[in-house]
């Protein structure tokens, strides 16, 4: 198995052996809003992943974005749960949460070939209208995203962020910076930071505005109908599925609840139940079973897209 490294902004270091000491990823996370960990994962773990990924995504899932995803992918996908919960994903979320036990808010979304627009996590968040959430210090919500596709720095696929806008709010002047990854490596980002994946490009506007015009007048789903000719064109000129797998946690403190709590509001609906296997993992390492997990009235199941 690879060892995985660790890519930050500052000197490499190693994780902290000292659980009241603050590690080289929480202040690169403090700092800039971001890390990158190469090589967590394996070759066969990103094939596996993206198997399950295209496989449930086939039928299940919304379309959106000219592509598809899953909300609440880890309480669909039982493999997808139990990689989530691994030893070596979660020793990495301690890593970064402590002195505090790591909390999961449930948010867990897997997506293929979907496209987006410059945006952060938390403009549903009340604190955000004020500016609240981007001046306390104290706040420390994170997604570790996973794209199981190599992406150069320079592609138009690949993650790009606005190091510090986590601090700052939304603010367009700021530089923005294209993250080079491997198929392997896992990002770990501020919810609050300024991010954008695929970019639409002008043919997909095009489209997008196209069918948004005709979709009620032929009653079609406009969403489903961009994103099936999206996936015609991307076959014709030989580009690949481009998958990607998310999960947001933090420190067990008021704001990742509070965050959790918005969470549920955004996104009410049944979400299903984690196995057996899952919460005992999970209670090995400390961890609560997901606040974003609890089954609500059927009534409430639809709630709006991201």
């Amino acid at each position: 198995m690879v060892n995985p490294t660790i890519e930050m902004t500052g000197p490499a270091g190693e994780p902290s052996e000292l659980p009241g000491k603050t590690s080289q990823l929480q202040k690169d996370l403090s700092s800039d809003g971001y890390i990158v960990i190469r090589e967590l994962l394996t070759p066969d773990q990103v094939e596996r992943l993206r198997l399950i990924i295209k496989q449930h995504l086939k039928s299940g899932g919304r379309y959106q974005y000219g592509g598809k995803f899953q909300l609440h992918a880890m309480y669909v996908a039982e493999e997808i749960a139990k990689f989530l919960t691994s030893d070596v994903i979660l020793s990495r979320l301690k890593e970064i949460t402590r002195p505090l036990d790591v909390v999961l808010t449930g948010e867990c979304d897997m997506m293929i070939n979907t496209t987006s627009s410059w945006h952060n996590d938390v403009p549903h968040h009340p604190a955000c209208i004020d500016g609240t959430i981007f001046a306390d210090e104290s706040f420390r919500v994170y997604k570790i995203a996973f794209y199981l596709q190599d992406q150069d720095e320079n592609s138009p696929a690949t993650l790009k962020v606005r190091p510090r806008s986590h601090l700052k709010g939304l603010v367009e002047s700021m530089p923005e910076k294209g993250l080079g990854i491997g198929a392997g490596d896992a990002i770990i980002f501020d919810v609050r930071i300024e991010h954008a994946g695929q970019m639409p490009t002008l043919v997909d506007r095009s489209l997008r505005k196209f069918f948004e015009r005709i979709g009620s007048r032929l009653r079609l789903d406009s969403q489903k109908a961009f994103t099936l000719t999206r996936s015609a064109l991307r076959r014709m000129v030989g580009t690949g599925d481009r998958m990607a797998l998310f999960m947001t946690f933090g420190p067990s403190d008021p704001w990742t609840h509070s965050y959790a709590e918005e969470g549920c509001n955004r996104h009410p609906g049944v979400r299903g139940t984690l196995s057996a296997e899952v919460l005992k993992q999970l209670a090995a390492n400390n961890i609560s079973p997901p606040i974003i997990g609890k089954p609500v009235a059927p009534q409430q199941a639809s709630g709006p897209g991201t």
